[in-house]
């Protein structure tokens, strides 16, 4: 994306579709183009804002197919970059608040995007990749639009074909054990007890004996502090 300016910013793609745009801004942001963006200009975060404007003006148009593509390559740079797990290093304490003070609206566009276009196979691998990127991050919209658009076989069966994912888990094997907290917190907001202490189960060996009672405990604990902000 290019940016010129006269009286106000004009942006305009470099590249022939936004998806391709896209491709080459991470690749040059991966290059450090953007280090310690906020020292010459914010040059970084201003396109990445008009990025998040033209996927969301393909969304109110419906083109999912697109969206999902966009958002995928988008949001997914940006849970590295703001963890650290990427080359990219814009400078910012928050990356993502700094792109937008309700970033969990890109989310739940996002995965509205996948419930529309992804049999259910092809949704838990997705859901998964997004739920190892997180890492620090956290939304609620991922899980909500997940229960909301899914009928209750539906959304056993994603959870299910994450979950063989995980299958030979070691504790070196981080992504797999991100895969399963991403499913305690669906079984949490399904207030599914037996599912959620279930998972727990599969931390056995990996994590101590009082990590895995501790996160045992969590769910009425989290389960209390949800009511008592309900009142």
């Amino acid at each position: 994306m290019k940016i010129t300016k006269s009286v106000k910013y004009n942006y305009k793609l470099t590249e022939e579709t936004l998806e391709k745009d896209i491709e080459k801004f991470i690749e040059v942001a991966r290059k450090g183009e953007f280090g310690w963006d906020y020292k010459f200009g914010g040059e970084g975060v201003r396109i990445i804002k008009q990025y998040f404007r033209l996927i969301h003006e393909k969304f109110d148009n419906k083109e999912y197919e697109q969206c999902k593509k966009c958002y995928k390559k988008l949001i997914l740079f940006l849970f590295d970059a703001s963890t650290g797990r990427d080359e990219a290093c814009f400078g910012y304490e928050d990356l993502l608040a700094k792109i937008s003070k309700d970033f969990n609206q890109f989310i739940k566009d996002y995965f509205i995007c996948l419930v529309k276009t992804c049999d259910v196979e092809e949704l838990a691998n997705e859901v998964a990749e997004y739920s190892v990127k997180l890492r620090e991050c956290g939304f609620e919209s991922d899980k909500k639009i997940l229960i909301q658009s899914l009928d209750k076989l539906s959304l056993e069966n994603l959870m299910n074909r994450m979950l063989i994912k995980t299958e030979g888990m070691t504790k070196k094997d981080e992504d797999k054990q991100d895969i399963i907290y991403f499913l305690m917190e669906i079984s949490e907001e399904l207030e599914d007890k037996e599912k959620y202490l279930g998972l727990c189960e599969r931390f056995k060996g990996i994590l101590s004996d009082e990590e895995v009672n501790n996160l045992k405990r969590e769910y009425d604990e989290d389960l209390r502090e949800i009511y008592f902000n309900k009142d």
